[in-house]
């Protein structure tokens, strides 16, 4: 079978494969649609320390079941896959906190992904509730934003974004955009993103409306604090891999709020100067967060299956699997807004 392949920082191939085998207790999924993010973007340019060896890449994966040893799940079913299956025993699965679980596995960096023809799904997704049914009678695609939206949902949790919270997005790539929609769903009495990319913006626009995007130009910010009172924010979201961008989150967020350092930093770029005087006197909080729990995978494709989305709009770009380097290539530049591979839509 074919697959996408990182053998190295650099060193990205559509190639052969060996077909996998049906795993006890699991499924074998042949994948619909499987999105492109930026980690997968920096896993293919520098690499990944979770990755060691030629590795199938793809973790927003949304296909239809081929194979089943699993009670409840049958062949044609189609399916989400959340990326990471945690241990359910440590002290972080305790807390709740499975995305930090040290034995979690993830697909397309500990175990092949679902960049592929045919996707292998161990027992230990089953377990975890890592796999969700999805409603047969809307497109695959759709499924293959649950992921992404997991990310934010947990994101949004550790910042504690509720009813009538002033909100900022600073960046209005996919992750941005699903944040601010996000925001709106959960009470937040106003929600605003920002961007300097005019493609981004109105990207980003045709998606949400004008209402809660802002272009960051020269006024950009005068004109945000003006929607509040001249004041802060009380959630700051950083939706991009910009270090200024969280010293800008510090600056904009109101006395008592909270900034969610939500992106991934390239290597070099990840150390800060904090002035911690500001965050001690005005009592805000710099809080992290990294991917999702299986809960968070199954909240996110009830949020999805409620939500209006345009997902043809959303995810405009479309690359066949023998034309994933193009598809790699056009996310590093930022083309539109999500990038799906279809490598079976017909599931």
């Amino acid at each position: 079978m074919r697959a996408v392949v990182l053998h190295g920082p650099g060193d990205l191939r559509v190639e052969s494969v060996a077909e996998p085998e049906l795993p006890p207790g699991g499924l074998l999924v042949r994948p619909a649609f499987v999105g492109i993010c930026g980690s997968d973007v920096r896993s293919w340019r520098h690499g990944s320390p979770r990755i060691r060896g030629p590795q199938v890449l793809g973790h927003e994966i949304a296909g239809r079941v081929v194979a089943s040893d699993a009670a409840g799940i049958a062949v044609g079913t189609p399916v989400a896959i959340c990326p990471g299956a945690p241990c359910g025993e440590c002290r972080a699965c305790q807390a709740g906190r499975g995305n930090l679980c040290a034995q979690r596995r993830v697909l397309g960096y500990d175990l092949p992904g679902g960049m592929a023809e045919l996707l292998a799904v161990p027992r230990d997704w089953i377990g975890s509730g890592g796999v969700v049914a999805l409603d047969a009678g809307r497109s695959l695609d759709r499924g293959a934003l649950v992921e992404p939206l997991h990310t934010v949902l947990n994101g949004q949790d550790q910042a504690r974004i509720g009813q009538g919270d002033a909100v900022l997005v600073l960046g209005l790539g996919p992750i941005g955009v699903l944040h601010v929609a996000s925001a709106r769903s959960r009470g937040a009495g106003l929600v605003a993103g920002v961007d300097p990319d005019p493609t981004r913006v109105a990207a980003a626009r045709r998606v949400l409306g004008t209402l809660d995007v802002e272009a960051k130009d020269a006024g950009w910010a005068k004109r945000l604090r003006d929607r509040v009172g001249g004041g802060g924010f009380d959630v700051v979201v950083v939706a991009v891999g910009s270090r200024d961008a969280v010293a800008e989150a510090i600056d904009l967020a109101e006395a008592g709020g909270r900034i969610l350092a939500f992106a991934g930093m390239a290597p070099g770029a990840h150390v800060l100067d904090v002035d911690l005087n500001r965050l001690h006197y005005r009592q805000s909080s710099l809080v992290g967060t990294f991917g999702g729990t299986p809960s968070h995978f199954r909240r996110a494709a009830v949020w999805l299956a409620e939500s209006a989305l345009d997902v043809a709009v959303f995810a405009p770009l479309r690359f066949g699997l023998s034309d994933a380097l193009d598809a790699f290539a056009s996310v590093e530049r930022g083309d539109g807004l999500k990038t799906l591979l279809e490598i079976d839509s017909a599931g």
